[in-house]
């Protein structure tokens, strides 16, 4: 036998409840029998198990994962018997607690995975031993509890995720001794606030997760020693008056939070705001710097002039479900670099084609799922789409409530028998009103649906919120 779970390795769990030893003889389970390649199934350990491990070391062995097991701990002798261990997954494995000294001889150890187990909490110092540990991950288990030592010891920790947990509050020296960490996760817990200066010793830190909290207010002095932050996701909160005041961020994450209105203080690169209920461009800055804007589903309806004047080295842009009815002619005059350009699931009926002028570099063009006049929607896609090859998506829309399709695109003809073409001249800017007052009556009906479904949202927050409370 040449691999390695095929040697006698002598690792065994040995049953000592009580109720199970019937006349002294000891239940044990061979890992060899369980385990090969470093994936390891089935295997069931108790709180009351006493686990013995080989008396000889496996040294070729860096990567254990656990599948389809039940381990309420993990084995005290663990990294003695596997001293070269560097990955160790037990993600879903039941984990309850940890016991002292559970890291001993871990000095390898660079990434543990404890995911979707039964944590409640996380000792002090329990961690004393894993020096070199790298990536921490404790999401979604049952931590309600963190104390300011609970990750000493890990001065070498980079990346740490607490997603999906029940923590309310957070000692304010719990991530003092993380002095190389880049990316925290706090998503998905019960927070409202986070303690003064509660990162001030987190130098490097360039990703933070707050989503799905409980958080009202931003307090931007969170991250005054934070140079540059490449990534903050605050979605799923309730910000209707948001303030960023950092220096430099590449990316802003905020969907779903109802926002009414968003000011950004600094460099930004790139916004993501889907789902809120912004009525005008957030306030930026620098807004020059911002090369990716996603405003979709958010009540825009109008946007008069040329309001993205100022974004003129935007990438990407995302005008989805904004109830847009009409684009002024020079909205989109400054936007040269413009790649990537979504207007679908609005209200169009018609464009003039002097809008396209300025977006030579346009490579994705989506905009289904309008009211498009089917003389129009031809005219576009061969003196535009195709003509230059962009690339779009085809509508899917019920047979019954279509004219026509153009190329896949869902449209309809005007009802002035006399009029064949979309508009009086090249520009197409002369269009039914019939035409137009459906348009309006559709986009006012999906107006009403997201209005009533960010209501639902709001109302099942704060039964969650309730249901935590009691």
């Amino acid at each position: 036998m040449t691999t390695l779970w095929h040697l006698w390795i002598g690792l065994a769990v040995v049953s000592l409840r009580v109720g199970s030893i019937q006349g002294g003889q000891l239940r044990r389970v061979w890992m060899q029998d369980h385990c090969q390649n470093g994936i390891c199934s089935d295997i069931n350990i108790d709180r009351s198990d006493y686990v013995i491990m080989s008396q000889s070391a496996v040294e070729k062995q860096i990567a254990l994962t656990f599948v389809n097991s039940s381990i309420a701990k993990i084995p005290h002798l663990m990294f003695d018997t596997f001293p070269n261990l560097q990955i160790l997954h037990m993600d879903n494995c039941s984990v309850e607690a940890f016991e002292k000294p559970q890291f001993e001889g871990a000095s390898n150890l660079m990434t543990l995975s404890l995911g979707h187990n039964l944590l409640k909490d996380i000792p002090k110092n329990i961690f004393l031993g894993a020096d070199n540990l790298s990536v921490l991950r404790l999401h979604y288990n049952q931590l309600e509890t963190l104390h300011n030592n609970s990750f000493q010891a890990l001065k070498e920790l980079k990346e740490l995720s607490l997603e999906g947990n029940r923590l309310e509050h957070l000692p304010m020296g719990v991530f003092v001794p993380l002095r190389k960490i880049t990316d925290i996760n706090l998503a998905r817990n019960r927070f409202s606030a986070l303690p003064r200066g509660i990162f001030d010793m987190n130098a490097n830190l360039t990703r933070i997760s707050l989503a799905g909290n409980l958080f009202k207010a931003f307090k931007s002095e969170l991250y005054k020693f934070q140079e540059r932050i490449a990534f903050l996701d605050i979605s799923d909160n309730i910000f209707q008056d948001l303030t960023i005041s950092i220096p430099d961020l590449d990316t802003l994450v905020a969907n779903n939070c109802d926002m009414r209105k968003l000011t950004v203080n600094g460099i930004i690169k790139e916004l993501e705001l889907r789902n809120n209920s912004l009525r005008d461009l957030p306030h930026i800055t620098y807004a020059s710097n911002v090369t990716s804007l996603d405003l979709s589903v958010n009540p825009l309806a109008a946007l008069q002039g040329n309001p993205f004047r100022r974004y003129t080295e935007l990438v990407r842009l995302n005008l989805s479900s904004t109830g847009l009815h009409d684009l002024d002619e020079g909205i989109f005059k400054k936007q040269n670099h413009l790649e990537t350009l979504d207007i679908s699931s609005n209200s169009l009926f018609t464009l003039k084609f002097t809008i396209f002028d300025g977006l030579k570099k346009l490579q994705y063009f989506y905009f289904q799922q309008n009211n498009w006049n089917c003389d129009f929607l031809q005219l576009l896609m061969n003196s535009f789409v195709k003509r230059r090859d962009i690339s779009f998506m085809e509508d899917s829309v019920a047979p019954e409530l279509v004219d026509d399709y153009i190329d896949g695109m869902a449209c309809w003809y005007e009802n002035n028998p006399q009029s064949t073409q979309c508009g009086s001249g090249r520009d197409g800017s002369s269009y039914n009103n019939a035409a137009m007052e459906v348009a309006i009556v559709r986009n006012d009906i999906d107006q009403m649906m997201q209005t009533l479904e960010k209501k639902f949202i709001k109302v099942f927050r704060m039964l969650e919120d309730i249901k935590l409370r009691l």
